[in-house]
Formats: C-alpha cells, structure tokens, sequence
C-alpha cells in the first residue's frame, strides 16, 4: 500500500487576517507562506500566550496570532504582521 502524507490543519482566516494579507505586499505574501506551512504541519508549533489557547508563532519576520482547534485540524489565524 502506498504511504499518505502527513495531514495538515486546515488554515481560516479570521477577516481581521485577510484584510491584513490583503494589503501585504508580494514579497511579504511570499514569506507568509512558509509560516502558514509551519504551522499547519504542526499546531502546537506557536507558544501558547498567556490569554488561554491563543499561540504566536514568529518565522522569517513574520508573526501569526492563531487558534489549532482541540484535534488540530483546523487553525484560526486571527493576526499577521510583517516587519
């Protein structure tokens, strides 16, 4: 039989986060796509914040808000910046 990929979270924006994507740039959508990646390969990758399951994950000038629902296969991007 043949091997299946690992699953991946499904990534959903909050409107907050597409409006923000919406005004980056090209080169700054370029560089969030390997955060979402990340993120959607391992949930739990971000630090839990100190305001319950909300995690931050920071990569290559990056930085996400998320939410990895209780089974990790749905993420709720709530926040992105670029620097």
């Amino acid at each position: 039989m043949g091997r299946h990929a690992p699953r991946r979270a499904r990534i959903v924006f909050y409107d907050v986060a597409q409006e923000q994507i919406e005004k980056m740039t090209e080169a700054e959508r370029l560089r969030l796509d390997p955060v979402l990646v990340a993120v959607s390969k391992d949930p739990e990758i971000g630090v839990l914040s100190k305001h319950g399951a909300i995690r931050e994950h920071r990569e290559d000038g990056v930085r996400i808000l998320y939410v990895p629902t209780a089974l990790g296969t749905l993420v709720l991007v709530a926040y992105i910046e670029t620097d």
